[in-house]
């Protein structure tokens, strides 16, 4: 068994820091198959909870660069590390000398705390609690001694390179930290971020996959911190967008994260079971199924048909706007069928116009099980029953290995113009008689 370990922000987050549809789909739909997936993130459980909505979380997930391995969101530790007493009050002096705040990650009394010097926050700081409003963990504390009470585990300092350097000099050989000494992604401040030395993704990691029972691994990233978790992985892909020292120690340089590449690289190379063939019933389409027919069209083109096409042209061709009555007067007028399933939902729909297969899409959830060649043996029965001796489709990339494989042959490679961007699909053709 393989687990994959995927670092978040600049990887699987885009710049928007969120997931993007496809990257959902994809994940979720690889999960639920059976893949081992989680993340490990320099980001608190509170704020890898928020970012990665919609994902599936099957496994524990690592956060504060290690320091945590949780039975899923919300779920009891399974493994932790922090700072003694002693090694807390050495950070402290080591500050405080250099007349540095940071900010304190610790159990106060219990409960999980983000403190820091309130006044004295830098402006990246200032930048990065102002993005945790909102936060429960957030203390504001006026003193050097309420900054490092409590249980501490995490320090980051958030500042110039050059006001940080000095402190970075100091700690860089002390043997019972980890330090990381990095730009902040999209800012100009660096962020110096001081951990036990077991709080290392590649630690937790290695722990995760032991009780897991799985015996490779394969990780994801994009900064200097996710380096000894690639030493710990048997491949380690570093995204396209990713510091060049995490590219120079990567197995392979994969998509970057604007382009959805762990997404891509899992689905074409995770080797799951197929999921098994369901039992779908055909009925016609009727003017009621509009709005949910179209609402698969668009979801199905942004997540399975993103594969083969950039985010550009998927939007283009699913965009936001649609003319409704030219839907549903194509779609009365034109044979059409919607495959439903045991619950009456609709999973895929089809449509002939004579001798031309116009439109034949699944539901991104249920690709793969049937309905779509239930969909397309009914419209060849038809075109034939009304005397058709060829059938015509437009096939895009996604689906021209389904027509292939039905005995479609592939008679021009064409360029067509959806919202004045280009996308390639083939005209196919196949015999009916």
């Amino acid at each position: 068994m393989t687990l994959y370990v995927s670092d978040l922000d600049g990887t699987l987050l885009g710049k928007d820091e969120k997931l993007s549809e496809f990257t959902v789909w994809a994940l979720n739909s690889l999960i639920q198959r059976g893949m081992k997936f989680t993340y490990a993130t320099a980001r608190s459980e509170h704020s890898a909870v928020r970012v990665t909505e919609g994902l599936t979380k099957k496994l524990p997930v690592i956060v504060y660069n290690g320091a945590f391995i949780l039975d899923g969101p919300g779920g009891k530790p399974l493994a932790q590390v922090g700072f003694t007493a002693e090694q807390t009050r050495w950070v402290r002096e080591a500050a405080r000398e250099l007349c540095l705040w940071p900010v304190v990650y610790a159990f106060v009394e219990g409960v999980e705390r983000l403190s820091w010097v309130e006044g004295r926050e830098t402006p990246g700081q200032a930048h990065y609690l102002h993005s945790r409003k909102g936060d429960k963990r957030l203390r504001p504390v006026h003193t050097l001694e309420e900054l490092f009470a409590g249980e501490t585990f995490y320090f980051t300092f958030i500042d110039e390179k050059e006001t940080l350097t000095p402190l970075y000099e100091r700690v860089a050989e002390c043997p019972w930290l980890t330090v990381t000494f990095q730009q902040e992604l999209y800012r100009k401040e660096h962020w110096l971020e001081l951990m036990p030395k077991a709080a290392t993704k590649a630690h937790a990691a290695t722990e995760l996959k032991k009780l897991l029972g799985c015996n490779k691994m394969v990780a994801f990233g994009d900064a200097i911190n996710d380096l000894p978790l690639f030493s710990a992985a048997d491949i380690g892909c570093a995204v396209a967008n990713a510091m060049p020292e995490l590219k120079e120690a990567a197995t392979e340089v994969i998509a970057s994260n604007e382009e959805d590449g762990v997404a891509q690289w899992l689905l074409a190379h995770v080797q799951l079971p197929k999921p098994a063939l369901q039992p779908f019933t055909l009925r016609p389409f009727e003017e009621g199924d509009l709005d949910e027919v179209h609402r698969l069209f668009v979801g199905t083109v942004r997540t399975v048909c993103r594969r083969e096409y950039t985010r550009e042209q998927v939007e283009a061709w699913a965009p936001e706007g649609w003319d409704r009555e030219a839907w549903r007067q194509s779609l009365l007028r034109h044979f059409t069928q919607v495959a439903v399933d045991g619950d009456g939902r609709i999973v895929g729909f089809a449509d002939l116009d004579g001798g031309y297969l116009d439109r034949l899409y699944v539901h991104r959830d249920f690709q793969g099980q049937g309905a779509a060649r239930a969909l397309a043996s009914a419209l060849e029965a038809e075109a034939a029953r009304s005397g058709q001796e060829v059938l015509v489709t437009h096939a895009s990339r996604s689906a021209r290995g389904f027509f292939e494989r039905r005995g479609y042959q592939v008679k021009e490679t064409r360029q067509v113009e959806r919202l004045g961007v280009l996308l390639e699909n083939y005209r196919m053709e196949k015999g009916l008689r």
